[in-house]
């Protein structure tokens, strides 16, 4: 059976998981979300996956965009199993409820739903895990990552949970929260050291950053993701106000070297 898994990945946690989950269900295809948004019809297959990060509680902005105006404009009669996979490290806050509302919306039920913890990158709020915690969180992961696989294979159906407050919290607080992130980047200073390498202005998936006289300059457009914050090879991107020590890529991912060649 076919399967089509759209991720949107900012440290690539969601990218290491959506990887690996192709690799063991076999025949199945990797699509990134922001390289969707070109107006081309996507073909569905009969399984369909969703693997994305929890931000401020919430799915990011452009997984909410991408469902709303683009999987939604699909043929989704082909679908006939569909699964979320949220990357989250300790609070699931809405994420998942709010998937089901927009999928809802946009004519589509899921039957499956599960979460990988993984380390966080979120350092305005959380420090970076030590290198002893990644690797325990990797090596759950992994463990639980065979489980989910062999889930979906086997096409279990698992819900979440009712969570209070939910229609509050999708109609009121998440517009709130995805509004904020667009500003976000105004918090980005960028040093001297900069080599130009344009590594964060290929990699941004809001195309947030253009290249001026051979540093970033950020716009308003920003999903908060923290991709150019982490991934500047000489950390010569920086916030403004005070955040936790570290930067934290999922190395294994491959997302820098491999994705954005």
């Amino acid at each position: 059976m076919k399967t089509t898994l759209f991720c949107f990945s900012g440290t690539g946690n969601s990218y290491y998981v959506a990887q690996t989950l192709a690799t063991q269900l076999g025949d199945a295809t990797v699509r990134m979300i922001p390289s969707l948004f070109t107006g081309e019809e996507i073909e569905m297959t009969e399984q369909v996956g969703f693997v994305f990060p929890t931000y401020k509680g919430f799915p990011p902005t452009l997984v909410k965009k991408f469902i709303l105006k683009v999987f939604a404009k699909q043929d989704l009669s082909p679908i006939k199993y569909l699964f979320l996979i949220n990357t989250r490290y300790k609070f699931p806050g809405y994420c998942m409820v709010a998937m089901h509302a927009m999928l809802r919306e946009a004519g589509c039920l899921y039957s499956y739903a599960n979460h990988v913890v993984m380390p966080d990158g979120y350092v305005p709020l959380l420090p970076v895990p030590s290198e002893k915690t990644m690797d325990t969180l990797y090596a759950k992961a992994d463990e639980k990552l065979r489980t989910i696989a062999e889930d979906i294979r086997t096409e279990q159906f698992r819900l979440i949970p009712k969570v209070p407050f939910t229609r509050i919290a999708i109609t009121h607080i998440m517009p709130v929260v995805h509004l904020a992130s667009k500003d976000f980047a105004q918090q980005f200073s960028v040093l001297d050291s900069c080599i130009s390498c344009t590594l964060c202005y290929r990699m941004c998936p809001s195309n947030n950053i253009t290249m001026q006289e051979g540093k970033p300059v950020f716009s308003n457009n920003c999903t908060g993701c923290l991709g150019c914050y982490h991934r500047c090879p000489v950390q010569a991107i920086t916030l403004q106000k005070k955040v936790h020590e570290g930067r934290y890529l999922n190395k294994r991912s491959g997302y820098s070297t491999e994705y954005w060649k």
